[in-house]
């Protein structure tokens, strides 16, 4: 995301300029999507890019929606992490797995009264209209003070050299009351 850029809502892919609707809840709905177990990976597609409003060829779904997933919706910090391949085509990003400090399903109530108390927005309300991108620089900016911001801490904590025995306890306590749950594909 870029100050000087206005927010995107096409993007190029072998040549050819795509319109994408990339309001944040499109973007919460697509990864619903993705994780619904019930639902066969053609179906998915399909769903997925109605969400997002993309119209292209039946050829073009699988290699549009992961090149969306991957270089639209997760976009690169810059230019310069796009990776491409001989032909000059981009090239799908290695995922990089970390310990999950959020679950928007999860955690939906904690994004929505964070977002409430730290900058008086509600997001019922930006349904539509809020950028994906714009989200997601707010929901990284929020402040300590956040219950949101304290549970993340909580999940992702780890004992240290020089912790109190009790402090330990009461870290290992909080960490198990906010765990995230497992889904059955996970």
């Amino acid at each position: 995301m870029k100050l000087n850029e206005r927010l995107p809502n096409t993007f190029v892919f072998d040549n050819d300029k795509y319109s994408i609707n990339l309001a944040f809840d499109r973007v919460l709905d697509v990864q619903e999507i993705q994780q619904e177990p019930l639902l066969n990976v053609d179906t998915k597609i399909d769903l997925m890019l109605e969400a997002l409003e993309i119209e292209c060829s039946d050829s073009k779904k699988i290699e549009i929606i992961e090149y969306v997933l991957y270089n639209v919706i997760n976009q690169p910090e810059n230019e310069q992490d796009i990776e491409y391949d001989l032909l000059g085509n981009p090239m799908i990003r290695p995922i990089e797995i970390k310990e999950k400090t959020l679950d928007f399903e999860q955690d939906s109530s904690l994004i929505y009264s964070a977002f409430r108390q730290t900058y008086g927005i509600n997001l019922y309300e930006e349904f539509g209209k809020m950028h994906w991108y714009e989200f997601i620089a707010l929901l990284e900016g929020l402040p300590e003070d956040t219950l949101l911001y304290q549970v993340r801490s909580i999940r992702q904590w780890e004992p240290q050299k020089g912790d109190s025995k009790e402090y330990k306890r009461k870290m290992r306590k909080l960490k198990e009351q906010y765990k995230l749950k497992l889904r059955k594909e996970e």
